[in-house]
């Protein structure tokens, strides 16, 4: 299998990437919200005038606010060095990206697991790690022996039911593992 693409970068699918790789370690954030929105409901029956209007402010801004400025700056972050138009190459022995900075080559061996985005794979290479792959440049015939071919190796993992509406044979893809 050989499949040769180019790429335009895209910071909406940077930015879906990135969120999706950071939902885990983003729940202590959300958590500790939740607890000092509950704290500002027990502080409302002694003392409603001061100590519960700040504990659900801080609630709030750990919920939402606290998230979404960590997402910002990662991906403002990556996008200083992923905003770049690039080639692809996915063959057998990995994945190759080259931008006009780098080039860089994933082996499928350090590949984790492997979730289908809405137009874009997201390969998972450890904790906290992953490239994100756009299939935008991929026909139809190229995206399901890419899926084929991913699912063989035991990549394919997460949830793939996220696609595109009009991706055909996305269902199949993620329900045999």
């Amino acid at each position: 299998m050989l499949i040769r693409f180019d790429a335009a970068p895209d910071r909406v699918r940077l930015n879906a990437a990135y969120r999706r790789l950071l939902r885990g370690p983003f729940r202590p954030y959300r958590g500790t919200g939740v607890v000092l929105c509950l704290l500002a409901v027990v502080a409302l029956v002694p003392d409603p005038a001061f100590v519960a209007p700040i504990l659900a402010g801080a609630g709030v801004l750990f919920i939402f606010f606290s998230p979404a400025l960590m997402l910002h700056r990662v991906v403002t972050d990556a996008w200083r060095f992923g905003g770049l138009p690039s080639s692809w190459e996915i063959s057998e022995e990995g994945l190759r990206c080259a931008t006009e900075r780098a080039e860089s080559l994933i082996r499928w061996t350090a590949v984790t697991s492997v979730e289908r985005l809405p137009d874009q794979l997201l390969l998972r290479l450890g904790a906290g790690h992953m490239m994100a792959v756009p299939l935008v440049g991929l026909s139809t015939e190229q995206r399901d022996e890419l899926m084929s071919f991913i699912q063989k190796r035991g990549l394919l993992g997460g949830r793939s039911a996220l696609v595109a509406p009009n991706d055909q044979g996305s269902s199949e893809a993620g329900s045999d593992r």
